[in-house]
C-alpha cells in the first residue's frame, strides 16, 4: 500500500505529454493571433463618421491629439499590470519633481482635481468627515470664490458638500472669513478679469487667516511651462487640464500642492473605497500617459510648437488667398495661454455668405470639419491646428475654398 502511494504521488507531479503539447499549440495560437490582428473601422462599423477638428482642443471634440509617445506608454500600461496604489504614488512623485510642487496627483480631469481637492480642504484627513460627506454637519463647508470667478464648473465645488460665499472686494473677504470657512478659491481665466483681489494679494491673505487656497488654472496651457510658474505662486493646491493644452489623455488631470492636502485629496479618491471621488478612477493607462506627456511637453518650446502650426495655417492661406475680400490673420493669443490661431474674414457684400452658414456648410462637408466662430468678436471664424493630423490643413483649405467661392 504504501508503495502504491508513492507511485501515485510520483505520478502525479508528471504532466502529460498531450497536455503539454495542447496547451503549447494553445500559447502559439494566441501569439499568432495578436500578431495578426485585422484592422478594423470601428467607427465605421458604429456607424458615426470621424470629423477633421479644426476648431481646437473642446471637451466636446475628445480634447486634444495626443503625441505618439503618450499613446505608446498608454500601450504600455495596457499590457503591463502593476498596482494602482504604487503607481498613483510614483507618477504623483515624478510629476512633482518635474513642476518643482510639493506633491501631485493624477486625476481623472480638472474637474474631478476640484472636487477632491475641496473634500479635501474640507475634512482635512479626518476619516470619519470623509465618511460623512456629502454631508457637512459639523463640517466646515464654506468655499469663498470671488463673484467675477463665478463661471461654468464652479458646481464641482459643491459635489462634495460646499456652499459657495461670493465676494466683491476685500472687506466683504474679510467679512466672510469664519470658522465654517474651509477653503478660498481662485480662478485663472483665459482672460483677464478687472477689478478683482489679485492672486498674490488673494493668496496672502488665505495664508495670514490660515485658510487653504485653491486655484483653478485648467485652462492655461499652452505653454507647459505654465504649469511651473502657477506652482511657484505657492497657492495651496492648483489644478490643471490634462487633454487639453498638455496634450495627455482625454479623462485626465493634475492636482499639484502641499504634501498634506494632496495626501488627503488622494485619501478621497479611486481606489479607496467610502470616498466622495471614488467614482473617479484614473487607470494605469492615464497615469502613465499623463506622465509622458508632461514630461514631452515641457520638453518642447514654444517656438518649437508654434513652427508647424504655422505651416498648416499657410498651407490654409494658400488655398483661399485670391479670392476677393478674404482677410487672414495667424496671431497669437493675448491671454495667459500663448496658443496660435488662425482668423478668416470676409466683406459679406462681395461673398454673400453668414459666418453661420459658413460653419454649417463646413460641417456638412465630406468629411466634416469643425472651425470655432467668435459671436462675440464680430462673428469671427476662428482655426486651431492644434489638434489636426498632417494633410488635414490641405483638406480644410480646399474645403473652405470651395464653400467661399459658391457665394461669390
Amino acid at each position: 500500500m504504501t508503495i502504491r502511494r508513492s507511485l501515485l504521488k510520483t505520478f502525479a507531479g508528471i504532466v502529460p505529454l498531450t497536455l503539454f503539447s495542447q496547451n503549447k499549440t494553445r500559447a502559439q495560437n494566441i501569439v499568432k493571433s495578436e500578431s495578426n490582428i485585422v484592422k478594423r473601422d470601428y467607427y465605421k462599423e458604429l456607424g458615426i463618421n470621424p470629423f477633421i477638428n479644426a476648431a481646437g482642443a473642446y471637451s466636446v471634440f475628445g480634447g486634444a491629439k495626443m503625441r505618439e509617445d503618450t499613446i505608446n506608454a498608454m500601450r504600455y500600461a495596457a499590457v503591463n499590470k502593476v498596482k494602482i496604489r504604487e503607481l498613483h504614488n510614483a507618477v504623483g512623485n515624478k510629476i512633482a519633481h518635474l513642476t518643482g510642487a510639493e506633491s501631485a496627483m493624477v486625476t481623472s480631469g480638472a474637474t474631478a482635481s476640484i472636487v477632491l481637492g475641496t473634500a479635501a480642504c474640507m475634512t482635512l484627513g479626518d476619516e470619519k468627515k470623509m465618511r460623512q460627506l456629502p454631508d457637512t454637519h459639523g463640517i466646515r463647508d464654506e468655499i469663498i470664490i470671488q463673484k467675477k470667478h463665478r463661471y461654468t464648473y464652479d458646481k464641482a465645488l459643491t459635489v462634495a458638500g460646499g456652499k459657495l460665499i461670493e465676494v466683491e472686494s476685500e472687506t466683504d473677504l474679510f467679512n466672510a472669513i469664519n470658522k465654517k470657512t474651509a477653503m478660498m478659491f481662485f480662478l485663472k481665466p483665459p482672460q483677464q478679469v478687472k477689478n478683482i483681489i489679485e492672486a498674490k494679494r488673494y493668496i496672502t491673505i488665505a495664508n495670514k487667516m490660515g485658510i487653504p487656497c485653491f486655484c483653478d488654472a485648467a485652462t492655461t496651457t499652452p505653454p507647459a511651462s505654465n504649469v511651473i510658474k502657477g506652482v511657484k505662486e505657492n497657492f495651496d493646491l492648483i489644478c490643471y487640464s490634462g487633454g487639453k493644452g498638455l496634450r495627455g489623455p482625454y479623462s485626465a488631470g493634475l492636482l499639484l500642492g502641499k504634501t498634506d492636502l494632496i495626501d488627503y485629496a488622494k485619501k478621497h479618491s479611486a481606489p479607496n473605497d467610502l470616498s466622495i471621488g471614488r467614482g473617479m478612477k484614473v487607470s494605469a493607462e492615464e497615469y502613465l500617459g499623463m506622465l509622458v506627456a508632461l514630461e514631452s511637453a515641457l520638453n518642447i518650446s514654444e517656438s518649437e510648437d508654434n513652427a508647424y502650426k504655422r505651416i498648416r495655417f499657410q498651407n490654409i492661406i494658400d488655398q483661399i488667398s485670391d479670392i476677393k475680400s478674404i482677410k487672414t490673420n495667424i496671431f497669437e493669443s493675448e491671454t495667459i495661454t500663448n496658443e496660435l490661431y488662425l482668423d478668416i474674414d470676409w466683406n459679406e457684400n462681395i461673398i454673400k455668405l453668414s459666418k453661420e452658414l459658413f460653419v454649417e456648410s463646413l460641417r456638412k462637408n465630406s468629411p466634416s470639419i469643425e472651425v470655432r466662430l467668435l459671436l462675440f468678436s464680430h462673428g469671427r471664424i476662428q482655426l486651431s491646428a492644434t489638434v489636426m493630423n498632417e494633410g488635414e490643413d490641405v483638406i480644410v483649405g480646399k474645403a473652405i475654398r470651395n464653400v467661399l467661392l459658391r457665394f461669390v
